[in-house]
């Protein structure tokens, strides 16, 4: 309930925020939201996560439910019985019929496990198993949280492109004007004014491609935060914002997996065949219990004539008690063959775990390490088009000034043009490419922070 009202108050807070801000024509409802927020509402609203706090929940129960084996229980019997066709009997070689018409009886009976040493050792795997659900539960919110933050980072990467190919549009529209206009006035060959025109209609596509992309990022980004898909949704700040999260690393440094998710289920999982393996050797030791039982019968006989005296007897009903009874029952397994077998299925998937958990751990070192390389690899990126970007704004501001003077070709100012755009989507894109490594790389070494 807390969590659904933080969503609701954040939707609010946005919505308001908004309307305060925007004109009459603009679409409302829209939710602003930085990565923080997103990451905030999704591990409040995601089904995943709820699905995960179900699981817990129910382990919860069931570790519930192993220790309520110790205590004792009680039950209830009752029958009722008609004699549908006369009960005979045999006594001094004669047969007689009995004058019995119903027979019923009560009962209550009480047991209470002594010695079960099955039971001790469920108990024990039931806090095994709380901890395998918490450990899902953990693995649900870092996927989760890798998943967002990548796909937040998918939508900045569409909306910064998107601004660059505005930007490159816009440069294009100046070179054609100038291109047309120079060619009004006879300063330059229609070519020119062609080559322009061609530069700019070029871009069009490009700019429909990443609109439909910006939509599709952001629709994939409601999907995981569990928002309708008519709710406006605005991210808040650029990627180059990020762009200090962008620093030197050492990519041979020492990879740690101890907080690694995959390998502490599997940790736990390994826990649980050895507590299942003990379960299963219990069934090689006895049990005791104590018990406790009391019946009250009753019986209806019919009138009849009583075979001894021969004189008539009424019909009669009559109830008794059958006494209270309490004892001991041991149980001692002398010769059961399955259980040898299930003892040594155990042991063997106890052993695949175990190779399984050391493949997984390579596997798992590997992909940090690529994580790692290619964190290096978008750092110096980020560093050359940086460098890019200023070399390729001067080498713009030139061709354009001798165009302009008609010193320079269209071709030359077009190619200025391209040169500056890519570069700009270049350092774009290693930002983009370092934020998502690293969100591979928090999520191998499990971090939740």
């Amino acid at each position: 309930m807390r969590k659904k009202f933080l969503f609701l108050m954040v939707l609010a807070f946005a919505t308001a925020t908004y309307a305060q801000t925007s004109d009459t024509s603009s679409k409302p409802d829209t939710l602003k939201l930085s990565l923080p927020e997103a990451l905030q509402i999704a591990l409040s609203e995601s089904p995943t996560i709820k699905i995960a706090d179900k699981e817990i929940q129910r382990v919860d129960y069931s570790k519930k439910e192993s220790w309520s084996g110790l205590f004792p229980t009680i039950d209830g019997t009752g029958s009722f019985q008609k004699y549908a066709t006369a009960s005979t009997m045999a006594l001094a070689g004669m047969t007689i019929k009995l004058p019995s018409d119903w027979g019923a009886s009560l009962g209550v009976q009480a047991a209470l496990p002594l010695v079960a040493p099955a039971l001790w050792q469920s108990i024990k795997m039931g806090e095994t198993e709380m901890k395998l659900a918490l450990a899902k539960a953990t693995a649900s919110k870092i996927d989760l949280r890798n998943n967002v933050s990548k796909a937040y980072y998918g939508v900045l990467l569409a909306e910064s492109s998107y601004a660059v190919l505005q930007s490159s549009y816009k440069l294009a529209k100046q070179n054609y004007d100038q291109a047309k206009t120079r060619f009004n006035l006879g300063l330059a060959a229609e070519y020119d004014a062609i080559s322009a025109e061609v530069q700019l209609n070029n871009l069009q596509p490009n700019i429909l491609a990443v609109e439909s992309g910006i939509r599709q990022a952001k629709l994939m980004l409601k999907v995981l935060l569990s928002i309708d898909a008519s709710v406006e949704l605005a991210v808040e700040g650029k990627l180059t914002n990020f762009e200090t999260d962008v620093r030197g690393l050492n990519s041979e440094r020492n990879v740690k997996l101890d907080n690694n998710v995959d390998l502490l289920q599997l940790d736990v999982q390994k826990q649980q065949l050895k507590e299942a393996l003990s379960i299963q050797k219990t069934q090689f030791m006895p049990t005791l219990a104590a018990f406790a039982q009391y019946n009250y019968a009753g019986q209806g006989n019919k009138a009849a004539v009583n075979f001894i005296t021969q004189q008539p007897s009424p019909a009669s009903t009559s109830w008794y008690g059958q006494g209270l009874i309490v004892g001991l029952q041991l149980n001692v397994p002398i010769f059961h063959l399955n259980n040898l077998y299930k003892v040594k299925k155990l042991k063997v998937q106890a052993e695949s775990l175990d190779i399984a958990r050391d493949l997984t751990e390579s596997q798992l070192k590997v992909q940090a390490r690529s994580a790692l390389d290619n964190m290096d690899k978008a750092d110096k990126q980020v560093e050359a088009a940086k460098k890019a970007i200023t070399l390729a704004q001067k080498g713009f501001d030139i061709s354009s000034k001798r165009y302009e003077n008609g010193g320079g070709t269209i071709l030359e100012l077009n190619a200025a043009t391209v040169s500056l755009s890519n570069a700009q989507l270049s350092y774009n894109q290693a930002i983009s490419d370092y934020l998502n490594a690293k969100a591979d790389l928090d999520k191998i070494l499990g971090v939740q922070n």
